[in-house]
């Protein structure tokens, strides 16, 4: 091994009532020192801040140069420990997710990311993906005394408001290392929908050290609401939020079109369906405004991995609480086509 390869220890946290399924994740980790967190105190109210706490405190134990925490509902790709090596060494001070949740801010990045082969996004949800998160060893001890501190009941804004406040950079890998596994909520987040891997490398992958650069647009459906909005990166807050008809309109297109454009691609010209249209259609407008050229080649890379699986995730990770998966399944060509048309317009920050 290289002197300076990064050498990482592992906590899976978990609830004793899914200590089995953590177990699962250990054994597919297979790594010596890799060691349970439990919730300390079960009975209590519904939190992952406990058991977080654990996790990140058991970086004290160890010489590794990251600590790396994992959620006990996750799949490991192949080849795990190797690629969280490769990404460690190519983001060796950052806070790295190696989860990005297929309808979150940070997914749009890490698709964009995705076409473009760049290994690393800047994480822009308000909270910190935790699925499968890993820090520089001293920063997780910090980070597991103020997780015992925090107040709230979830470990991903308060991670995220820690690692801002002592200035770590937080970063996503992509393509992403673990997918999620539904179980039982254990802090209410059931009417949160599925929530999958934005682009799960099955076979695990190797990181060039790049992050994406944070554009000033970003096009989100809302979904906890169904609503398309064009969210300016510099001022991310609800107020600021804009309507997708309305800027689209602006930018060049015909409201008409748009409804028959989804319609005869989806179903449905109107409600989440047109929502999600008008999404992939600001999606593809802003990509071809950022690196022009690059919409009209992805018909042809298509069946690239992780072109499918970064398109093949698009709609379900928006719609996942307003229509059956089932129905949302195989629409990787009418999100293409609807970037295609968003690439003709012309996007303005105004």
């Amino acid at each position: 091994m290289e002197d300076n390869a990064p050498r990482f220890s592992v906590s899976v946290m978990t609830h004793p009532r899914r200590a089995g399924e953590a177990r699962k994740v250990l054994d597919a980790l297979g790594l010596p020192g890799a060691r349970l967190a439990v919730d300390p105190d079960p009975g209590g109210p519904p939190s992952s801040l406990r058991a977080a706490a654990v996790a990140f405190s058991h970086a004290e134990l160890h010489e590794g140069t990251h600590h790396l925490v994992l959620q006990d509902d996750v799949i490991l790709c192949a080849d795990f420990t190797a690629s969280v090596c490769d990404a460690l060494r190519r983001y060796p001070g950052a806070a790295l997710a190696f989860f990005v949740e297929w309808g979150s801010r940070t997914a749009c990045l890490a698709r964009w990311a995705a076409f473009a082969g760049v290994g690393a996004v800047p994480v822009v949800n308000p909270y910190m993906p935790t699925p499968a998160l890993a820090l520089p060893r001293d920063i997780a001890v910090d980070m597991g005394r103020h997780m015992a501190c925090a107040e709230g009941r979830s470990d991903d804004r308060a991670a995220l408001a820690f690692l801002r406040g002592r200035g770590v950079r937080t970063l996503a890998a992509v393509p992403n290392l673990v997918e999620h596994r539904e179980l039982p909520s254990l802090k209410g987040n059931g009417d949160h929908g599925v929530r999958r891997a934005t682009c799960f490398a099955s076979g695990g992958a190797r990181f060039d050290g790049r992050v994406l650069d944070l554009p000033p647009l970003l096009p989100f459906l809302r979904w906890n609401l169904g609503k398309a909005v064009l969210i300016d990166t510099a001022n991310d807050v609800p107020e600021a939020h804009r309507p997708l008809l309305e800027v689209l309109l602006k930018w060049g297109a015909e409201e008409g079109e748009l409804r028959r454009g989804c319609a005869d691609r989806l179903g449905g010209g109107s409600g989440p369906l047109l929502e999600l249209w008008l999404t992939a259609v600001a999606f593809g407008a802003l990509q071809e405004m950022y690196r022009p050229g690059s919409v009209a080649v992805l018909r042809e890379r298509r069946e690239e991995p992780l072109v499918r699986g970064s398109l093949d995730t698009f709609a379900p990770g928006a719609l996942r609480r307003f229509r059956p998966l089932s129905t949302l399944t195989g629409t990787a060509d009418a999100v293409l086509a609807a970037m295609e048309y968003g690439a003709e317009l012309r996007p303005s920050p105004a």
